[in-house]
């Protein structure tokens, strides 16, 4: 099977790569010119292509398809999470996903009878009870996949919830104040779901060969901030005090912190609107949604051990 993945190079890319190849797959990553390749692994069944999605992304294509042949997936895992613009986050989700399944088929890069698999995310649905998204990041996902639908005849579009493990730096400064001591928490009462990378991906590959449509993902699990604390307090053997963050204060932190990253022209790991986002209910997997049959199988323990391992090897915490 000959698989390509845009953004693999990135955190859930490289676990697709890694989940790809480790399936006897033939994968071809798309990667920006100059990007950090540092994550994915070096295999004969690997082949890295730099392609440029401001030039023509055709005429790329083709010259792709000439070098190796056509596709039977075609996973578009690129994207972009946090933005101090909101004009970025449809730039890019949407713009450049309009011009790859536009390219696709004319290029005919992917096969006829092969499956376009997306990224997506469940701030696509939005939070549980709501059933719409609350930020740009998500409307950006929706409209994106809006145009999958529009434009491709076979496809799964993949919603996970919030995706940890190691080579992701998003939870980082949880870890940080886990390891001081210390967890803000700004609603006691907020309901959460998870899912590692190891599981996503795997997940992600065995549905793209059954399952079109739109599928959700998580581990099953509904957790609670007393739950992390009480993981951190395992993983590093001392007590970690919850500390009460009015959620006026931070938000008036997340809103300086966005001044400071535009006067200095820096992206944000957090903007507020991020945070006000992941601040709402996520046990979105207690719904009726369709999710995924696969079942997970990294606890949340195992999860943040991996994790853990990641930040100490690479300095950063």
């Amino acid at each position: 099977m000959r698989v390509a993945i845009t953004g693999a190079n990135g955190f859930l890319g490289s676990y697709l790569v890694k989940e790809c190849l480790r399936q006897k797959m033939e994968v071809h990553a798309f990667i920006r010119p100059q990007a950090n390749t540092s994550l994915l692994p070096g295999n004969p069944n690997l082949t890295l292509h730099y392609v440029n999605y401001r030039d023509v992304l055709v005429d790329q294509f083709v010259k792709i398809k000439n070098e190796v042949g056509d596709l039977d997936f075609f996973i578009h895992n690129a994207g972009m999470t946090v933005s101090l613009k909101n004009e970025e986050y449809y730039q890019v989700n949407v713009g450049i996903t309009t011009s790859i399944t536009e390219s696709l088929v004319s290029s005919q890069l992917l096969k006829v009878a092969g499956r376009f698999v997306y990224t997506s995310s469940y701030a696509a649905q939005g939070p549980a009870s709501i059933n719409q998204p609350v930020s740009h990041y998500g409307r950006s996902k929706l409209q994106a996949e809006k145009v999958i639908q529009e434009k491709m005849t076979d496809y799964l579009l993949v919603r996970p919830t919030a995706i940890y493990g190691a080579g992701d730096e998003a939870f980082l400064p949880l870890f940080k104040g886990a390891k001081m001591g210390i967890y803000p928490v700004t609603d006691s009462q907020q309901r959460m779901s998870m899912i590692h990378a190891n599981d996503l991906s795997r997940m992600i590959i065995q549905d793209m060969q059954t399952s079109p449509g739109i599928l959700h993902y998580n581990d099953g699990n509904t957790y609670s901030h007393q739950d992390f604390i009480d993981t951190f307090q395992e993983l590093f053997d001392k007590k970690i005090r919850k500390f009460p963050l009015p959620k006026w204060l931070a938000k008036f932190s997340m809103g300086s912190s966005d001044v400071w990253h535009k006067i200095t022209n820096k992206r944000p790991g957090i903007t507020l609107e991020k945070f006000d986002e992941i601040s709402q209910h996520w046990d979105l997997h207690t719904t009726d949604l369709r999710h995924s049959t696969v079942e997970a199988q990294v606890s949340l323990k195992e999860g943040f051990e991996d994790a853990l391992k990641y930040y100490q090897e690479n300095n950063l915490i």
